[in-house]
Parts: structure tokens; C-alpha cells; sequence
């Protein structure tokens, strides 16, 4: 196969994320069941909701759309102009924030969120999005930065959605299959490779483009969390109720924990 040239097709990674999520969910199953979580935990349409990490706004939008008061944020600039890009699409109203994890206790102040939400195993990647190399030691002060603001800017009573790197994930390689872009079928395959000793798990994105054959890859490196970490993190940070291991109808790809303020 050859190379990506210059003047071939070019998706950037929000685009090609979007992709993804059209094959790795059946995504009115998902927001069903994300729905029914929500009353369990008593989130109304009334709630105040923060989407700490929306990337190109699957879930959120579809909140949205079912009236439901979701603000949405992310630390990538692409991710904010994309879900912008769809709620327009969509005719949807979003309130999008271009803001670091770390600062989101500064910039929407204190105990406002009724619910947070980080989903699509975002939490990982809060070093090292968007970059070609990782510092696990770096990533992992920034996972604890995070949570810490998650804390900060929960009401009192109110929860945080997380889900995380399933801990019965494996390094593999698998097709997702292939979607009709505007330059044509474009199969998709990613690889998972997990480096227990530095702690570095790599997930692979490789795209063929079948009418040129060219390829296009796209690596992203994230710490490799374990789920006593994480609970360790959501206990130093203040959370007293933590339920891991949640059931979401819908949600097939990674863990889910539920803490309470």
C-alpha cells in the first residue's frame, strides 16, 4: 500500500473519531441507557450537566436534543470547532468551552454541576491528546488535577460519570469496517498495545482509502489506568461513594465508575 501523498484525501482526528463511533456503538442504545442512569441518580432535564470532555459531541448533542441542560468542554480546540460544526448540522443550540481540565473549577467556579460526565475513555489522555509522546509520571498528576476539579465543581450530593480502559481489554488489532466518506470507502482498523512496565497503552488508528489505497495513520498514547488508581484518585480528591463496574445498556468498550460529593 502506498503513502498518504500531497493533494490526497486528509480527515483530522475529530473527523475520523466520528467514524469510529458510527461502528463501536449503537448509539440510540447507548443515550437510552445513559438516560435511565441519569434518573436513577436523580438528573433531570432540570439538572445542570458538564460534559468534561465532548469531544465531537455524541451524547451530549443527543442530550441536548432531548432537552436536557448540558454545557460541553474540551482541552482540544478541534474537538470544541467540531461538536460546533455538528450541532449546526443538527439546528442544535450547544454552549461549548475551549478549557483545560485543570482549570475547569476556575472557569465555571465552584459546586455548579449537578452531574459531570467524562465518557469515551477520555480521562486517560489528559497529558497527551493530540501529541506524539507521553510522560506516564506527567500524565498521571494531570489524571489526579482532573478529578480534583471534577470534585471542585460538583454540587454537594451531585456525581461524576467516568469511564475508563476496561480492565479486560487486551493488546489487539481489529477491523471496524468500512464508511462512506466524500472521498470514498474508507476502512478503518485500529491496534491496542498495552507497555505494563511504563505504563503506556497506544491505540492505533489506521485508515485505507480504497479508490487510492493510500493510508493514513493516526497514533494516540494514553496512561495505562488501573482501576485501583482510579479509585485511589477519586478518594484522595473527596468522593465518599464510588461504584465501579456500572452497568450502562449500550456501553460494550470500557469501565464505568459512578463517585458521589
Amino acid at each position: 500500500m502506498r503513502k498518504l501523498q500531497r493533494g490526497d484525501a486528509f480527515y483530522s482526528l475529530p473527523e475520523v473519531w466520528d467514524f469510529c463511533l458510527e461502528k463501536i456503538y449503537d448509539k440510540p442504545k447507548y443515550v437510552r441507557g445513559f438516560i435511565v442512569l441519569m434518573k436513577r441518580l436523580g438528573i433531570t432535564k432540570e439538572s445542570k450537566i458538564l460534559d468534561a470532555g465532548c469531544g465531537s459531541g455524541f451524547l451530549t448533542l443527543d442530550l441536548v436534543e432531548r432537552g436536557y441542560n448540558v454545557v460541553g468542554t474540551d482541552k482540544s480546540s478541534e474537538m470544541v470547532r467540531q461538536i460546533r460544526l455538528n450541532a449546526k448540522k443538527r439546528k442544535l443550540t450547544i454552549e461549548a468551552h475551549h478549557v483545560m481540565w485543570a482549570d475547569l473549577a476556575q472557569h465555571f467556579g465552584r459546586n455548579k454541576f449537578d452531574l459531570a460526565y467524562c465518557r469515551g475513555n477520555s480521562l486517560v489522555y489528559a497529558a497527551s491528546w493530540e501529541q506524539n509522546w507521553i510522560v506516564p509520571a506527567r500524565s498521571r498528576e494531570e489524571i489526579q488535577r482532573a478529578i480534583q476539579n471534577f470534585y471542585a465543581l460538583l454540587a454537594p450530593g451531585g456525581y461524576l460519570y467516568l469511564d475508563v480502559t476496561s480492565r479486560k481489554e487486551h493488546p489487539h488489532e481489529e477491523d471496524i469496517g468500512t464508511v462512506n466518506t466524500t472521498h470514498g470507502p474508507v476502512q478503518i482498523t485500529w491496534r491496542i498495545d498495552h507497555d505494563k512496565e511504563s505504563k503506556i497503552r497506544t491505540w492505533t488508528l489506521r485508515l485505507l482509502f480504497q479508490r487510492t489505497a493510500s493510508v493514513k495513520v493516526y497514533p494516540s498514547y494514553s496512561y495505562l489506568l488501573s482501576r485501583d488508581e482510579l479509585t485511589q484518585f477519586l478518594r484522595s480528591a473527596g468522593f465518599k461513594k464510588i461504584e465501579a463496574g456500572v452497568r450502562v445498556a449500550g456501553e460494550n468498550n470500557y469501565d464505568v465508575f459512578i463517585a458521589r460529593k
